[in-house]
C-alpha cells in the first residue's frame, strides 16, 4: 500500500472512532421504561425521569346526601385522608412500601356499603401517621354498624416471628415478618375501629386491629376497638407496644397474641357485652410447636377485664397456653363465667415453674369456676387476691400494699402506676374526650 493510501486509511479510522464517541456522548436522555407514562421511544439513556400511573384510584360516591371519596387499590405514593372529606375503603386497600398514609384528626373512614372484602393494610416498609385527639378522634367504621361487616386495620412489619421467616397474613392482607424488631410502621393515636372482624373463610378472618410482626419503633396509644366480630386487637410476633387501649364488645377474644409477640402493654381495658365474646386474653406461643422461638413473652401491666356470660358459661378471663411466656402485673379480672386465669399445655406449665411466665400483684374475683385454674403458683402468690375490687363498671382500682410499680418491676417503658387495674376513678382516661364509645 502506498504511503499516501496508508495515511488515508488511518485518517478514516480516526474519523470513525471520533464519530462513534460523538454519537455515544450525544445520545438523547429521557425515560426509557415503556411502562412509564412519559416513556420516550427516542431516548437512549435513562435519566431517572420516568413517571408511572398510580395503582390506586380515588373516585366520588354519593350516599344519601353526602359525597364520599372512595379509595381502592395500592397506594404507591404519600397520601393524605383529610378531615374535610368523608372517606370510603373499597376492597383491600394497601399502602405500599416506602409510602406514608396520613390521616388527619377527626377523619371518618367507612367500609363501602355492600363491599365484599374491605380492609386497610399498612404494608411492610410503609407507614401510617394517624394522630387524632381525645375530642377529635379518627374513626373507622361501617354504615351497617354490624360486627364483621369489614376487615379493620392491618399493619405488617419486619419484626421476628416464630412461624417462619415470613408469613402470609389472613384474608390475603399481605406478607409480614423478618429480622428487624425495631421496625417503625408509624404512629397511631386516638383511633377507634368499629364493627370490623371480617370472616373471609373458615379459620381465615380479620380483627379490629391486626398487628403482624410490627416493630418497637411503632407508636400505638389511645386505641379502641368496638363490637368487632373476631378479636379486638391481635398480635402476631414482633415487639410493638400499646398503651391506653380499650376493647369493648368483641365477638371472640379481646386481646390475643401468638407467634412470638414480645412487646409491652399498659392500661388495657376489656369490657364484654354479654351477647357475644370469648376470652378477655388469649395468649399463645405457637400452636404447632409450643417451644418455637422467639417465644411470645410480653410484659403487661395495669389491666382491667370485666367479663360477661354470653349464655354458655365458658368464657375465661385470661387463658395462657401453647407455650407463652410473659410477665403480668396489676391485672384485675372480674365475673368470668368460667375461670378467671387459666394456664394450659405442658410447656406453659414449665414456663410457670421456671419463672418465665409470671402473674402477680393481681385480682381474680367472682369467677363461675376457679379464679385460678391449673395455676396453683398464681393462686398461692401472696401478692394476688380473690377479694372484690369494688369496680364501677370497669372503672376503679385496687390499691392494696401488694400492687407493683411496673416502672421498676418491669422496665422504664412503663409509667409508674402502683395500683391494680387500668382506670383510676380519679383519672378516667377513657372519659377524656369523645374517643371511647361505650357499650
Amino acid at each position: 500500500m502506498k504511503k499516501s493510501n496508508i495515511k488515508q486509511f488511518f485518517s478514516i479510522l480516526l474519523c470513525l472512532s471520533v464519530l462513534g464517541l460523538f454519537t455515544t456522548s450525544c445520545g438523547k436522555d429521557g425515560c426509557t421504561d415503556p411502562n412509564a407514562t412519559n416513556y420516550d421511544e427516542d431516548a437512549d439513556d435513562d435519566d431517572g425521569s420516568c413517571e408511572f400511573a398510580p395503582t390506586y384510584t380515588v373516585s366520588s360516591e354519593v350516599i344519601g346526601t353526602t359525597t364520599y371519596k372512595k379509595v381502592s387499590g395500592i397506594i404507591d405514593d404519600n397520601f393524605t385522608m383529610s378531615n374535610s372529606d368523608q372517606w370510603l375503603i373499597d376492597g383491600g386497600v394497601f399502602v405500599d412500601n416506602g409510602n406514608t398514609l396520613t390521616i388527619q384528626e377527626g377523619t371518618n373512614i367507612f367500609a363501602t356499603p355492600g363491599g365484599a372484602t374491605d380492609f386497610l393494610v399498612i404494608s411492610q416498609g410503609a407507614k401510617i401517621d394517624a394522630q387524632g385527639t381525645a375530642n377529635n378522634p379518627i374513626v373507622m367504621s361501617s354504615f351497617t354498624e354490624s360486627p364483621g361487616s369489614w376487615g379493620g386495620l392491618i399493619v405488617n412489619g419486619y419484626g421476628e416471628i416464630n412461624n417462619g421467616t415470613t408469613a402470609e397474613a389472613e384474608c390475603g392482607s399481605g406478607v409480614y415478618g423478618g429480622s428487624n424488631d425495631a421496625d417503625n410502621s408509624g404512629t397511631i393515636r386516638y383511633l377507634r375501629i368499629e364493627f370490623a372482624g371480617l370472616l373471609c373463610a373458615t379459620d381465615d378472618e380479620l380483627n379490629g386491629l391486626t398487628l403482624n410482626a410490627v416493630g418497637s419503633g411503632t407508636t400505638i396509644e389511645y386505641v379502641q376497638t368496638y363490637k368487632c366480630a373476631d378479636d379486638g386487637i391481635e398480635f402476631f410476633g414482633g415487639m410493638v407496644s400499646v398503651r391506653w387501649a380499650c376493647v369493648m364488645g368483641a365477638g371472640d377474644d379481646s386481646f390475643d397474641w401468638t407467634h412470638g409477640w414480645r412487646g409491652n402493654g399498659q392500661y388495657w381495658v376489656v369490657h364484654q357485652d354479654g351477647i357475644i365474646g370469648d376470652r378477655g386474653f388469649e395468649g399463645d406461643n405457637n400452636g404447632d410447636d409450643n417451644t418455637a422461638t422467639p417465644y411470645s413473652q410480653p410484659k403487661v401491666a395495669n389491666v382491667t377485664i370485666v367479663m360477661a356470660d354470653d349464655g354458655d358459661g365458658s368464657n375465661t378471663g385470661m387463658r395462657l397456653r401453647e407455650g407463652t411466656k410473659g410477665n403480668f402485673h396489676n391485672c384485675i379480672v372480674v365475673n368470668a363465667p368460667n375461670h378467671g386465669v387459666r394456664v394450659s399445655n405442658d410447656q406453659t406449665f414449665m414456663n410457670v415453674a421456671d419463672g418465665s411466665l409470671v402473674w402477680a400483684n393481681g385480682v381474680s374475683f367472682g369467677a363461675g369456676g376457679d379464679d385460678f385454674k391449673d395455676a396453683a403458683d398464681f393462686a398461692n402468690d401472696a401478692s394476688n387476691t380473690t377479694n372484690d375490687p369494688g369496680l364501677t363498671g370497669y372503672v376503679g382500682t385496687f390499691d392494696d400494699a401488694n400492687a407493683a410499680d411496673p416502672s421498676t418491676a418491669l422496665d422504664s417503658w412503663f409509667e409508674s402506676a402502683p395500683f391494680k387495674g387500668a382506670v383510676q376513678a380519679s383519672n378516667d382516661w377513657t372519659a377524656n374526650g369523645t374517643w371511647v364509645r361505650q357499650l
